[in-house]
């Protein structure tokens, strides 16, 4: 096991598999804490709280970013056993993970229970009690059973870029309009009639729609069920409520994937997750076609609120070494599998 600089653990927390736990710096783990990583793993960041009696079972694997809270009484579960079967008990039937991200500077307030593939924005509030079964994004407060949005924590009459985790068809102002049309030119030209495209991150649906013009097929995926409601109802688009990490496809399903402004919006590890999954669903020879903005400054040092990591060049070729042939362009990438 890991652990960071003054990070304070009591006697009375129980780490189960503790080569399968990373614990950051200046972290509090309180009496009575439960972790249980279940073969999966759970990492948490830095200048985390996790008070008295919460469970964390990892199965599917828990990532909880840094400045999080988590108040008593919590539960996180990253599993669930399948009962597909009705001729053998539960207990003997698989157990299963998708896992949970808590991206950073969230609260979990007493009580909240976060069940398996769900993803919490950076900044979220979780209320009291709440039962969270889905994926909500940045900077809302979330209450009941099951949970649902009950506010933004952040001002919203208004577009604006430090606060924003994604492009608004209606709200973003027209100056950055030219760098979105860069995106299109630079995912149209790689596109032909017969591909089937998966669209990671379709946000609102105006790449997506685009995009649809020059393949076959498109689905788009995005963590935002408001941004998915929005895509099908302005566009009528084939979009789904997914996370990137736990794509509910067959493999090589798709003959492209793209993903363009999603990466810098995802932790390392869920970076990671999403490339192997991307691998998964791509045919052999598919390709990946994006883009992220890579970092100028130092590490940390970012423009935006919603970035949790902005890449080097090193980096991202680094995070897409799995494919067999990787083209670095400014912000912009083609991966190839093999």
């Amino acid at each position: 096991m890991h652990i960071g600089r003054q990070s304070e653990i009591s006697p009375q927390a129980i780490i189960e598999e503790p080569e399968n736990v990373v614990i950051g710096d200046h972290v509090q783990i309180k009496a009575g804490v439960v972790l249980r990583p279940e073969t999966g793993f759970i990492v948490i960041g830095n200048h985390v709280v996790i008070d008295h009696y919460t469970l964390i079972h990892g199965k599917g694997g828990v990532e909880i970013g840094d400045w999080c809270i988590i108040a008593p009484h919590c539960g996180l579960f990253a599993q669930s056993h399948a009962f597909d079967s009705f001729d053998k008990p539960i207990t003997l039937q698989p157990l299963t993970g998708r896992g949970i991200t808590l991206m950073g500077d969230n609260l979990l307030e007493a009580g909240a229970i976060i069940l398996d593939g769900v993803t919490l924005g950076k900044g979220t509030v979780v209320g009291a009690g709440a039962v969270v079964t889905q994926s909500f994004p940045m900077a809302k407060v979330i209450a009941g059973n099951p949970a649902r949005i009950l506010k933004d924590r952040a001002p919203r009459d208004t577009w604006e870029f430090r606060t924003s985790e994604r492009a608004s068809v209606d709200l973003t102002p027209p100056e950055y309009w030219p760098y979105i049309e860069q995106r299109a030119a630079f995912g149209r030209q790689l596109l032909t009639p017969a591909d089937v495209v998966l669209d990671l991150g379709c946000g609102e649906g105006y790449l997506t729609n685009i995009f649809r013009e020059k393949c076959s097929t498109i689905i788009g995926v995005d963590y935002c069920e408001a941004a998915v409601a929005k895509a099908r109802g302005r566009y009528g688009l084939d979009c789904r409520h997914m996370s990137c990490t736990a794509l509910d496809f067959p493999p090589a399903s798709f003959d492209v994937v793209t993903c363009f402004e999603l990466l810098e919006h995802l932790t390392r590890l869920q970076a990671k997750r999403t490339v192997m999954e991307i691998l998964r669903v791509l045919k052999p020879g598919g390709r990946l076609v994006g883009s992220t903005p890579l970092r100028q400054g130092g590490e940390g040092i970012y423009a935006t609120y919603s970035h949790i990591h902005e890449y080097s060049a090193q980096e991202l070729r680094a995070l897409l070494q799995p494919f067999a042939k990787v083209e670095i362009t400014g912000n912009y990438f083609l991966a190839v599998k093999g």
